[in-house]
């Protein structure tokens, strides 16, 4: 497997999230050291491959993230005259590590949001899907179906799948859907997310948390801590713009379609953020991946 294969399969993702797309970057690594250790291993490719990583997706810290996490794992096992096989099982670990994080993120939102009986949440997340499976007994949910690519619908049907009562709505009406239905909680991920606790995610995301926090909606952040951004400042943050297609199917002279597909949603919105590690409350001082400081 060529290592850049799958940084490219990463950069091209759009139905996965970010923290699937992290796991699946420690992929890359792993196949540079299957494909070069030892003799043909270079210290520079591995610090080209770290950069390829974090620069295919600026919006989602958690790739680089991953990609400085690998680059110690290799180092160490380089410094210590590690096997193949044994720097392999070590990368193996990390995307484990990695994984289950998700999970007991969700395990520790649905202890913290037990008291909940109505929901919404916004386009797709992992971490999210994770937090409903694990609530139990069956919560109303109102989903959104996520513009321009209608991700909310594979949330919408996840979730109903699993006995929920789902309610699906355009982006536009979680406003009013909120007031209508009862919602007591907007319960979403993040891409990345600063450590004062600004959020990168879909975009649509600030908006709902200020329209709905104006009718008293509890606004939590379910996310892990690989997705803590400690090199970022709010006015630094780079959003993604994605192809203007898939908002104008078709050329309108003097219209230029601006595809923006995430926001940063300011932590005075915010009331919780629940990750592995344990729920935090404002103000601010998220901790990082493992402790350290990527």
């Amino acid at each position: 497997m060529d290592p850049y294969l799958v940084v490219e399969e990463v950069r091209r993702d759009k139905a996965r999230g970010a923290l699937e797309l992290a796991s699946r970057s420690v992929d890359a690594f792993i196949a540079l050291v299957q494909e070069r250790w030892p003799s043909e291993f270079s210290p520079r490719e591995l610090a080209h491959l770290r950069e390829a990583v974090a620069a295919c997706r600026p919006s989602m810290s958690p790739l680089r993230n991953a990609a400085e996490a690998c680059f110690r794992v290799v180092e160490a096992c380089r410094a210590e005259g590690a096997t193949k096989s044994e720097a392999v099982d070590c990368l193996e670990e990390l995307k484990r590590r990695i994984e289950v994080s998700r999970s007991l993120a969700a395990e520790r939102a649905a202890e913290e949001l037990s008291w909940t009986r109505t929901f919404l949440t916004h386009s797709l997340s992992s971490t999210i899907i994770e937090l409903f499976r694990a609530l139990k007994p069956a919560r109303t949910v109102v989903v959104t179906e996520a513009r321009p690519l209608l991700e909310g619908l594979a949330t919408a049907r996840g979730l109903a799948s699993m006995g929920h009562r789902v309610k699906l709505i355009a982006d536009s009406s979680a406003y009013q859907a909120s007031r209508i239905f009862g919602v007591e909680v907007f319960v979403f991920g993040a891409d990345s997310i600063l450590r004062g606790g600004h959020v990168v995610n879909k975009s649509g995301t600030a908006q709902i948390s200020i329209a709905v926090k104006s009718v008293g909606v509890t606004n939590v952040v379910v996310c892990e801590s690989i997705k803590v951004d400690v090199h970022s400042s709010p006015s630094d943050v780079h959003l993604e713009v994605k192809e203007p297609e898939e908002l104008l199917k078709e050329s309108v002279p003097g219209v230029e379609a601006f595809n923006l597909y995430f926001d940063l949603t300011d932590p005075e919105f915010l009331d919780l953020v629940v990750m592995e590690v344990g729920a935090f409350k404002p103000p601010f001082n998220l901790p990082t991946f493992g402790g350290h400081s990527p």
